[in-house]
């Protein structure tokens, strides 16, 4: 249908409501909207779409529109804009997922150092629960309470050199413990980044 077929009469019975009108507007404008849409957007659903919106806009501002250059210039105008706007949040949706995806990795990786760290503390807490009660008070006075060799010396009235020896004795129990997990720490951590 060619340009001359859209007479004033047909723009105006559009304009007021007629909906055989509009199938004339519909018609003659169509394949040129929906050939603009697929020229500037990736998928042609995504140009049907988009098209199928757009005459839904124009059946909507109808009263506005009282000749052919306004109803072509209405329809190419918002053609355009609403496919940059689409474009716009396309890109900036598919940065947001990679922001999401690298959050997630990044919280994964916290999580799972949280949950090694956790248990190690918490193995520590039961190795030095197991120690003879002598030991197990000077460590807890030491690195739970925070009081240093001296003040430790003079709560419990012995020598600091004293109060040292038993820390190195409760640690290297402690220690040996943790020689045999060692390596299922490593394991659990190269499961991790392996896969």
């Amino acid at each position: 249908m060619s340009d001359i077929e859209l007479d004033n009469d047909t723009i105006l019975s559009f304009k007021s409501g007629d909906e055989s009108a509009f199938t004339v507007v519909y018609n003659h404008f169509y394949h040129h909207i929906f050939s603009f849409c697929k020229y500037l957007l990736p998928a042609i659903e995504d140009a049907r779409d988009m098209t199928a919106q757009l005459f839904i806009l124009l059946w909507e501002k109808k009263e506005t529109l009282d000749s052919y250059k306004h109803l072509r210039a209405f329809l190419f105008l918002n053609a355009r804009n609403k496919c940059f706007n689409f474009l716009r949040d396309q890109k900036a949706r598919s940065a947001i997922d990679r922001q999401i995806s690298d959050f997630t990795a990044s919280e994964q990786t916290a999580i799972l150092f949280s949950e090694i760290e956790s248990e190690l503390v918490t193995r520590i807490r039961e190795e030095v629960e197991k120690l003879p009660d002598y030991y197990r008070n000077i460590l807890n006075l030491s690195y739970y309470q925070g009081y240093n060799n001296q003040e430790i010396a003079d709560m419990l009235q012995v020598s600091e050199k004293t109060v040292r020896n038993a820390k190195s004795i409760a640690i290297r129990s402690v220690r040996m413990i943790f020689l045999s997990r060692t390596a299922q720490i490593g394991f659990t951590l190269s499961l991790y980044y392996f896969f």
